[in-house]
């Protein structure tokens, strides 16, 4: 499944970081981070059904021209997984028990700002968000779940906290916010979501 394989990359980056024993050079490697993180993500509406907090997912690629007190880039692809019930009649599913899968292709830049081993950032992301569900069909030989998919254009806006372990690895603690621009499906009432989460951000070289 895609979430275990993240799961694994995520452990595999923080494994990676707590191995290092020396100091690394500054060269064009070191101005490319990883961050990872996992957390708890949380409806803001919620109009139509129930939906559970969830796991979240977090990975990225950053690039800092500088090390701190600078402009930075990054991608993101996150994924948001929450259980609902709904018995409404305008979502476009049959299944009234459920899981919203809600994955973010999002890329954008930030500013950071670093006093001694702590730093703070800010970034907008503009991009793609996509909601993904069950819809049960009946078929001659009994019923067949299919998977939708639906994709629109999103936002996501965050503020984190850092504290550097090292000079090129971090914990974190990143606060979200998701917008997915679209007033139909399930973004009729689904369409805003919070996340909190914990993670690491690290060089690889």
């Amino acid at each position: 499944m895609l979430i275990d394989r993240r799961f694994i990359l995520l452990i595999a980056i923080v494994i990676t970081a707590l191995t290092k024993v020396h100091a690394q050079v500054e060269d064009v490697s070191s101005r490319f981070y990883f961050p990872g993180s996992l957390g708890v993500g949380f409806p803001l509406t919620n109009g139509h059904t129930h939906l559970n907090n969830g796991l979240t997912i977090n990975t990225a690629v950053e690039y800092r021209p500088t090390y701190s007190n600078d402009v930075f880039f990054r991608i993101d692809y996150d994924a948001l997984n929450n259980n609902y019930t709904s018995y409404s009649q305008n979502i476009p599913t049959n299944i009234v028990q459920g899981k919203l899968s809600t994955d973010f292709l999002v890329a954008g830049a930030g500013y950071r700002h670093n006093f001694g081993r702590w730093g703070l950032y800010g970034i907008i992301q503009p991009g793609l968000g996509m909601h993904s569900f069950n819809l049960a069909v009946s078929t001659p030989n009994g019923v067949m779940l299919r998977t939708i998919s639906n994709t629109r254009v999103a936002l996501k806006a965050d503020a984190g906290i850092e504290y550097y372990i090292t000079h090129h690895f971090a914990a974190v603690f990143d606060p979200a916010f998701y917008k997915i621009f679209s007033h139909s499906g399930f973004n009729t009432s689904h369409s805003q979501f919070g996340a909190f989460n914990i993670g690491i951000t690290t060089t690889i070289f």
